[in-house]
């Protein structure tokens, strides 16, 4: 028959397992952590342009979303509009950015298209640290931005539909305080 005391120590061997495998592991992430500001590339990486996707307007016609990834994590590079900056068909200029902060850079510029776009597409082409890369811009189903991938992409989303307050004021409509005082709506 086991006692409380072997009980006890049986119960405690996997609290104190999984301590000390908390502690490893918090241990394991400092390391980790302070030896990355060594391996973050702080220049000399591309940028990477991206197709955000696409949203309809009222007229029929569709805006084509862009953003860009500028891998560095403290360069910033300028690119003029031209052959390292160009977009197809409709370019060299369509509105892209310049001058490309660092890291992820969402919806920057829109490209519009006619309601018979069809299954055509754009191309953003962009060269930057020796290093040339495209971004596709097409009105596949897929890349449709809707309010959620917004909400999404600039880390609000919630489950919730976003909707306005609604403010109702009880009582007189016009009311008279003075500085400093409270007033209860």
């Amino acid at each position: 028959m086991e006692s409380s005391v072997q009980r006890a120590r049986r119960a405690y061997r996997p609290r104190a397992a999984t301590l000390a495998m908390l502690v490893m592991t918090t241990g394991m992430l400092v390391t980790a952590l302070s030896g990355t500001s060594a391996q973050i590339p702080t220049t000399g990486r591309p940028v990477a342009p991206v197709f955000e996707g696409w949203e309809p307007l009222p007229d029929g016609s569709f805006d084509l979303v862009f953003g860009y990834f500028n891998r560095n994590w403290a360069e910033e590079i300028d690119v003029p509009i031209g052959p390292d900056n160009t977009i197809d068909p409709g370019g060299p200029d369509q509105g892209q950015p310049t001058h490309f902060y660092p890291r992820r850079s969402r919806f920057m510029f829109r490209v519009r298209v006619p309601d018979d776009f069809g299954d055509q597409e754009v191309v953003w082409t962009l060269t930057t640290n020796g290093k040339t890369e495209r971004a596709y811009g097409t009105l596949n189903p897929a890349y449709f931005i809707d309010e959620r991938v917004v909400q999404a992409n600039h880390g609000q989303l919630s489950g919730a539909k976003n909707v306005a307050p609604v403010l109702k004021v009880e009582g007189d409509r016009t009311r008279h305080v003075k500085a400093g005082q409270v007033v209860t709506l």
